[in-house]
């Protein structure tokens, strides 16, 4: 699917007077692309706001699919549970439309373009990746000016848009993946998360209905030999300088990736992504957060 065929349908189906859709550019040398964020009106200063991330690697399409079809369910049981949204429904435009991991250049920047934190560990190194630990001295933005770090450019964006976003007010952040480089051939879903995990247990009982969870599995993921062992529910913990591990460390309580193996039907994906994402609504709603 072409990336303005995408938005053409989602500015058609998002039809409604409660959110607010802007339009970016990314000027690539082979091409320009356009790039959206969706909103709720008037978010004030106390109100509690649930942002969503999806296609940051282009041939992960089951994200911004989700987001197309689903959208007006998720921003109305967002809204009936007094949350507001900041949806960011496509974040590799190109990449999405060439059906490649990456843009259209081709350029993965130094970490990828998933690439949102760098730590200073307690001997001074810089680095991306804490693997399965969370020691450091202190952490910082990659986009930081003193790294001088190559960003592709949905990333240099995103970047510029999240750092005016009122992430204070955040307090969960869903990134919709699809695992499309582990290699198996059944369907199944595994999370990347932070913090109390217990807390998800219902979503897992949900999720196991549905489809298997790739549980006590190291996972390579694309980590080059890398792998982390997922725990028994299909969780792994790696402070890997992603989106979502920058909205951990800013505060959101709630942070998630959500993967599904690129054989899951793209309908069982859509639904995975969806108890996901109303089932951490409930949790906010049930925990007054």
């Amino acid at each position: 699917m072409k990336a303005a065929i995408f938005y053409k349908k989602l500015f058609e189906s998002l039809n409604r007077k409660d959110i607010i859709i802007k339009k970016y550019k990314l000027h690539y040398k082979n091409g320009d692309f356009d790039f959206l964020k969706i909103s709720s009106k008037n978010i004030r200063p106390k109100d509690k706001i649930i942002m969503l991330c999806a296609g940051s690697h282009g041939e992960e399409i089951s994200g911004p699919l989700t987001i197309l079809k689903y959208g007006n369910e998720i921003i109305d049981y967002a809204r009936e549970n007094g949350l507001k949204v900041i949806i960011y429904p496509l974040i590799n435009p190109s990449g999405f439309e060439s059906r490649v991991r990456y843009n259209v250049d081709r350029d993965e920047g130094e970490a990828g373009n998933n690439d949102f934190v760098r730590y200073e560990l307690k001997n001074g190194k810089i680095v991306d990746d804490l693997r399965g630990g969370n020691s450091f001295k202190k952490w910082y933005w990659s986009s930081d000016k003193k790294f001088k770090i190559k960003l592709p450019r949905e990333t240099q964006l995103l970047h510029r848009l999240l750092k005016k976003d009122p992430l204070s007010q955040v307090v969960a952040a869903i990134d919709l993946h699809q695992d499309c480089i582990t290699k198996t051939k059944i369907s199944a879903a595994y999370h990347y998360a932070y913090g109390e995990l217990g807390i998800y247990n219902h979503i897992i009982e949900k999720l196991q209905k549905i489809l298997p969870i790739f549980k006590n599995r190291n996972i390579g993921a694309g980590y080059d030999g890398d792998a982390l062992k997922s725990d028994k529910n299909g969780f792994i913990v790696r402070h890997d300088g992603s989106w979502p591990d920058l909205m951990y460390r800013v505060g959101t309580k709630y942070c998630i990736t959500v993967e599904t193996t690129g054989k899951t039907p793209l309908n069982l994906a859509y639904q995975v992504n969806l108890i996901w994402i109303f089932g951490i609504i409930d949790i906010i709603k049930t925990k007054n957060q």
